[in-house]
């Protein structure tokens, strides 16, 4: 009896050293995922973290917010090891040779508005206007120039486009008729509405398939850390359903990550994303990369011409949908 008692701490050592528990800090991978803005767009990442299933997988993921553009430059420095990002963002670096490939897309719109102030009645009231953006070369950027142009506006000619920064302050500038108008995503277009501020077109509703949220990781890392990308995806995806099907952790984990504590808007936005813009099943379409070089093409004339199947990998989910995995999330 004493004897089985002495060999009862051996037996569980080898069986830890056999079957390493998932979830204990030490056996974690640690991973750095980028993301570039506080925004509901980037909701699924959020919940992942606050539901803790990355440690369910085995990661230790630290989520870093590096803002805009920048989180590529960060990202192809070797800084990140992946990154949650607009596709047109990611493809501005692939197309002039970066590493980075797209694996899954959340949100396949644009949640931005054309909003201008009320003394501009439509479209044809911009000519000779200013309209703020946050960067040159920006999404905003990107995504106001050619609508200018299905307006009958040449973006050189007949508006002058402005830097400003920061969502929040566009939405002041019209306000204060700085500029006439501006590209504004939600939430600050929720809060540019209750300032009087008009929506001229809302691109989400235009048909406009230009993935939006996406995940990005460099060939590179791919390849040598495939499991990794493999689980975090495992997480991503299953986060996704926790955010889709629990409210409470879906408003609680925007007010941590996203910065709101409004209730009214927590709610509203929860609402709102959850039903009519982030997918059950992040799968990314050729059809909406091809679009976003479409649109980059004007600006950036390398885009012409290339394949979307150049700059996505879609081998990682495709392997999760033959495993079954998709099933035993969403049976």
């Amino acid at each position: 009896m004493e004897g089985s008692r002495k060999l009862w701490p051996i037996l569980a050592l080898g069986l830890i050293l056999l079957f390493p528990v998932r979830g204990t800090g030490a056996s974690l991978t640690k991973i750095r995922v980028g993301y570039p803005s506080p925004s509901a767009s980037f909701y699924p990442l959020f919940a992942t973290k606050e539901a803790q299933l990355f440690e369910k997988y085995g990661l230790d993921a630290e989520l870093i917010y590096v803002q805009g553009v920048q989180l590529v430059q960060v990202h192809v420095a070797g800084q990140l090891d992946l990154a949650v990002i607009s596709a047109v963002v990611v493809l501005q670096a692939s197309v002039e040779g970066a590493d980075l490939v797209l694996l899954a897309s959340s949100i396949d719109n644009q949640l931005m508005k054309i909003m201008a102030h009320p003394t501009i009645t439509g479209p044809a009231d911009l000519k000779g206007k200013t309209i703020g953006i946050t960067r040159f070369g920006s999404l905003t950027d990107l995504v106001v120039r050619p609508i200018l142009v299905n307006w009958g506006l040449d973006p050189k000619k007949d508006v002058k486009i402005v830097q400003i920064g920061r969502m929040p302050d566009i939405a002041t500038a019209i306000s204060l008729k700085k500029v006439d108008a501006g590209v504004i995503s939600f939430p600050t277009s929720f809060y540019a509405e209750k300032m009087g501020i008009k929506t001229l077109l809302d691109l989400a509703d235009s048909g406009m398939d230009i993935p939006a949220t996406t995940v990005a990781v460099s060939r590179k890392y791919s390849q040598s850390h495939r499991d990794v990308v493999s689980r975090f995806l495992k997480a991503y995806i299953e986060g996704t359903r926790r955010l889709l099907t629990d409210r409470e952790l879906g408003i609680r984990a925007l007010r941590k990550y996203g910065g709101i504590s409004d209730r009214e808007l927590l709610e509203n936005t929860y609402d709102l994303f959850t039903s009519k813009y982030i997918k059950k099943v992040p799968t990314l379409t050729a059809k909406g990369v091809e679009n976003s070089l479409k649109l980059m093409a004007d600006t950036l004339p390398k885009a012409r011409d290339r394949r979307p199947e150049e700059f996505m990998d879609s081998s990682f989910m495709e392997e999760l949908e033959r495993s079954g995995f998709m099933k035993s999330v969403w049976p």
